[in-house]
């Protein structure tokens, strides 16, 4: 089983200048310089303590860094050709991505929550979804590979996924079970009231999906 460090680097296409977008320590910056990914790295971080972290962890690849204390791509728009954005919730990645407007050409994002908000502004802002799938190392990640270009996907594709959908690999089946077994649960409590049938309509949708011929 891959890691999940290894899993987003393997989606990063060779590039000039990879931005580690909320890099934390800066494993998958160093992993990345490592393996010849990329020539350049930008490290960024709003945290100035875990962005102090990562800096010393590249001090070998002094010449190679850019490092910045900001929010997202707001301190170096424009200066990265691709981008890796991970281990935040869909609607924070979906933030920075609206937060400035040029943005890489290739992106690597792995939303904790919300992926389904993050590929429908994905495709809003003119990128094609090349690879989108559920993968396992601990717990399940949603994986996003995207480029400029132009996509569509049905609703269905949007909560799940294309390639989940497509290929049904085994950590996105597993993940929907432990959904089925989460919603059943709390559809039997006895003081649970199901406003507006949600939790029904999701758990009919999970088992649409699991149980199709």
């Amino acid at each position: 089983m891959k890691s999940r460090l290894d899993v987003l680097l393997s989606l990063v296409k060779s590039c000039n200048v990879l931005a580690d977008v909320g890099c934390d320590h800066g494993l998958l910056a160093k992993s990345a310089l490592t393996n010849g990914v990329c020539k350049k790295v930008i490290i960024s971080d709003i945290s100035s303590k875990s962005l102090d972290k990562a800096i010393e962890l590249l001090k070998p690849f002094n010449d190679k860094i850019l490092s910045f204390v900001c929010d997202g791509f707001t301190k170096y728009e424009g200066l990265a050709d691709s981008a890796v954005i991970a281990g935040m919730g869909g609607e924070e990645i979906c933030q920075i991505l609206k937060g400035v407007k040029l943005l890489p050409k290739n992106l690597v994002l792995s939303p904790q929550k919300n992926t389904n908000k993050v590929r429908r502004l994905l495709l809003e802002l003119g990128y094609k979804i090349t690879k989108d799938f559920t993968f396992l190392d601990g717990k399940f990640y949603d994986a996003i590979q995207a480029e400029k270009g132009e996509d569509s996907y049905s609703e269905k594709e949007f909560i799940f996924g294309r390639d989940n959908l497509k290929d049904r690999p085994t950590a996105f089946i597993e993940k929907l079970k432990s959904q089925e077994v989460l919603l059943k649960s709390i559809l039997k409590k006895p003081n649970y009231i199901d406003i507006n049938n949600e939790t029904t309509k999701k758990l009919q949708l999970i088992q649409e999906v699991l149980y199709e011929n």
